[in-house]
């Protein structure tokens, strides 16, 4: 139907026009202009480009050992010092002697292990920096690089693995959609660092993991790492961590300063009062509050049965095992800020740990 009214509307046009050229007095179609499209000019390429552009020499390409079908053997890395250090996420397989580094020239580097950061998951490698003509364009995470919530940004990696030596890195574009405190979600205890992530929807995809999130104006906000699944929507998450919190391990490492130590001192071990759900099995199960005691700091506090402790302090609580290590902490007499969930909301309050009383 719609194709033979196509037809007609244009023999009808035909017509029109014949009549036009042979009759004087009927009004001459108007002329239409018509261009050929033209390349852009040289230098009008746009900031998103120019960024990408000067920030593709800074981040690499990661190669582990293979032999491994559930732990993919590459990733992404930074660049973060002339003398070849190098950060990337500690989660595919990684060995000595069989690491290597491939730079945006193309160029193959071996790679040695540097001692890893548990706590946030990440690693730092490092190649021989005078075997690099023309030297590397190493980039530091700033204290106060902060990404915020509806901020465009761009994810560097090697996607599916899809650039080889020279090739340029993979880029995706996005925005931040919020944040998310991996203490509050239990679910993913998976996931070695425990702060605030920061979510985007810049596609992460496997090989984009150790790569750079980068500000449009080229500044580093965090280190891209494995995309989160969340099962209740059936959706993946893409998630960095804040450079702001990589700095004390680059800082101990590439620089050599020593973080200051705690003056020990004797103390009355902590009480809080509470009887958590911990039976024997593989795993240390979430720290669920069994029961309550009568009389102690966590009656006061009004805590109950079912709430969830994720947080003392600054140190997250995801298991029953990591409630006993961290409590061991402090000491009885101790003020510490507590945080947990009842349902789905978060609570947190001030609380003076006791000494337990005598049995």
């Amino acid at each position: 139907m719609i194709a033979r009214w196509v037809r007609a509307v244009a023999a009808v046009a035909g017509a029109m026009a014949v009549a036009s050229a042979q009759d004087p007095a009927l009004p001459k179609p108007a002329a239409v202009a018509t261009a050929a499209p033209q390349d852009p000019a040289p230098g009008a390429a746009s900031q998103l480009e120019r960024t990408i552009a000067a920030l593709q020499p800074s981040v690499v390409k990661v190669f582990g050992a293979s032999g491994l079908q559930t732990i993919r053997p590459y990733s992404s890395g930074v660049v973060v010092s002339a003398e070849g250090h190098i950060l990337t996420i500690d989660q595919i397989l990684l060995q000595q002697d069989r690491t290597r580094i491939v730079l945006h020239d193309g160029s193959v580097h071996p790679a040695k292990l540097l001692p890893p950061e548990p706590k946030l998951g990440v690693r730092l490698l490092q190649i021989d920096a005078s075997a690099v003509p023309g030297g590397l364009r190493p980039l530091w995470p700033a204290a106060d690089a902060k990404a915020r919530t509806g901020q465009f940004v761009v994810a560097l990696g090697n996607c599916f693995r899809l650039a080889e030596f020279e090739e340029p890195l993979s880029a995706t574009f996005g925005v931040v959609v919020g944040r998310a405190n991996t203490a509050l979600r239990h679910r993913l205890a998976a996931v070695a660092y425990d702060g605030d992530l920061i979510l985007t929807d810049a596609a992460i995809n496997p090989g984009h993991e150790g790569g750079g999130l980068f500000a449009l104006d080229g500044r580093w906000l965090g280190l891209n790492m494995k995309s989160l699944a969340a099962q209740e929507t059936n959706t993946l998450l893409s998630a960095a961590i804040p450079v702001a919190d990589l700095l004390p391990y680059l800082e101990r490492v590439v620089r050599g300063q020593q973080a200051p130590q705690p003056v020990a001192v004797n103390k009355e071990p902590a009480w809080l009062g509470v009887v958590l759900f911990d039976k024997a099995g593989r795993q240390s199960p979430p720290a669920y509050v069994e029961r309550v005691v009568a009389g102690s700091p966590a009656a006061a506090l009004g805590l109950r049965a079912d709430d969830l402790i994720v947080r003392i302090d600054d140190f997250s609580i995801r298991n029953c095992r990591e409630y006993r290590d961290v409590l061991a902490r402090f000491g009885a007499g101790q003020k510490v800020q507590l945080v947990w969930k009842r349902g789905q909301q978060v609570q947190q309050a001030e609380v003076t740990l006791a000494k337990e009383p005598a049995k």
